[in-house]
């Protein structure tokens, strides 16, 4: 993409990606604060780590103008004012790397000279696997413009920020060589409560209220035992969470954050659900309800996120076969590809096609319980027979092999070899319970957690 510029009389064009310009003012230290135009952002202006969107910053640069001292002084101006008329200028900007890019090919087109790319190539490669920087990634670039008589501009320093908590910055010493040195930038901790109505999905409402998808994703699974999150929310019903997130001293995000507490109503506001994170001794650190259950159950309600029941446990007509009888299952439609989980930690007992339920992997649970998953498109790598699985654990994608009509996932599941209901069953499943000493502790933390709701800001 080729972006024009005009800077101080002249025009430039770049094809890197974007640039951020400004002539900084001498002398100045390494990246103070630039001034950048502001610009539309674009769907990969992110930090690498979490995904959060970069601050907006400006564009384009340049073909280097070459300065030279004036011809004539005219009255008045003393000869110091004249030689730093005559000074070359220096400019900082600001790159990302797109697709193809490399930063000894972005120096190239900034028509440094090569011997000096070389030079500072490596210098980062003592502390940048410079293979490595994704897309997106950003360098901050000090450079001084020709002088008279020179045809390269000369590069002053730059820094690149591989990771939010270190940066890495190369700069010329007065003998010409590049040195480099590495910022390690100190982690806080901070609280921050979002809150809103669904318009829409889930998914969307809440991360239109500025919640980082990694925590999203937690709060989704933590209600995944009790909530469909497609057939039991309704267009107004209420979410809010309080989530902890590292950031650096300078304000860029470590981490996508943790799930503290959370609480979703369901049905128009029929029902509510809360949950407060704690870690038992010597357990998991998970999700409890205020009174010490475990949102966690001996089977996931549904083996889909955010699917839809479109065929229920009970006689029916076969809709290829013309004929009616037992549905001994609970069909969920969803795209083809959707990621199927496994309900449970059990065993794999059968893996592979199995006539009319096309492709399909039974699992074998404690208290005679198993489960089956059939029309699979493909069937997850590491899945055979005699493997272990663990609850939530990716068996599968939906398909529509076997006797099918389109794309779903045809969920069984049988108690001592007899089919059952799967969503009564799920609904009933039986839940760890914290008692004595681990429930005094859990209390204290409800307590702790309720009063850091109380104080922790919004959300940006």
């Amino acid at each position: 993409m080729a972006v024009v510029l005009v800077l101080g009389g002249f025009a430039a064009a770049v094809s890197i990606g974007w640039i951020a310009v400004r002539e900084a003012s001498s002398p100045s230290p390494m990246f103070d604060e630039p001034q950048l135009a502001a610009r539309p952002m674009s769907a990969q202006d992110t930090y690498p780590e979490t995904g959060t969107p970069l601050p907006a910053m400006g564009t384009p640069m340049p073909e280097w103008p070459t300065e030279s001292a004036p011809d004539v002084i005219s009255d008045g101006v003393s000869p110091d004012d004249a030689s730093m008329a005559a000074a070359p200028r220096v400019y900082e900007m600001s790159v990302r790397l797109e697709k193809g890019d490399t930063v000894a090919g972005v120096l190239d087109e900034l028509e440094l000279a090569a011997a000096e790319v070389a030079d500072i190539v490596e210098a980062l490669t003592e502390h940048v696997n410079l293979r490595r920087l994704p897309i997106g990634q950003s360098l901050d670039v000090k450079l001084q413009a020709p002088g008279a008589g020179q045809a390269k501009p000369i590069l002053l320093a730059l820094a690149v920020r591989p990771e939010a908590r270190r940066e890495v910055t190369v700069e010329r010493d007065e003998q010409g060589e590049f040195d480099a040195t590495v910022k390690v930038f100190e982690i806080v901790s901070k609280m921050q409560q979002a809150a809103g109505a669904v318009d829409g999905s889930v998914i969307e409402s809440v991360e239109a209220a500025g919640v980082p998808h990694p925590a999203l994703a937690e709060m989704l699974r933590a209600f995944s035992w009790d909530v469909n999150f497609q057939h039991d929310i309704k267009a107004g019903d209420r979410f809010a969470l309080l989530v902890e997130q590292s950031w650096t001293e300078d304000g860029r995000p470590v981490d996508g954050g943790r799930v503290l507490w959370a609480e979703l109503t369901t049905g128009g506001g029929k029902e509510t659900f809360a949950i407060y994170r704690f870690q038992p001794q010597g357990g998991a650190d998970f999700f409890y309800s205020r009174d010490g259950e475990s949102v966690v159950k001996a089977l996931l309600r549904t083996p889909l996120n955010l699917s839809r029941v479109s065929s229920r446990f009970g006689m029916r007509r076969h809709p290829v076969l013309g004929f009616t009888r037992l549905h001994a299952g609970v069909d969920f439609a969803a795209p083809t590809g959707t990621p199927v989980l496994a309900a449970g930690d059990g065993r794999i007992i059968e893996a592979g096609l199995n006539g009319g339920y096309g492709r399909w992997v039974k699992v074998r649970h404690d208290n005679g319980l198993a489960t089956g998953y059939a029309h699979l498109s493909r069937i997850a790598t590491g899945v055979r027979r005699s493997a272990r699985i663990r609850q939530g654990q990716v068996i599968g994608f939906v398909g529509s092999t076997g006797l099918s009509t389109g794309p779903h996932l045809h969920f069984e599941l049988h108690r001592n070899g007899r089919p059952v209901n799967p969503l009564d069953v799920a609904q009933t499943s039986q839940r760890q319970r914290l008692s004595g000493a681990e429930l005094r502790r859990f209390k204290a933390r409800v307590e702790e957690i309720d009063r850091a709701r109380e104080e922790a800001p919004e959300m940006d």
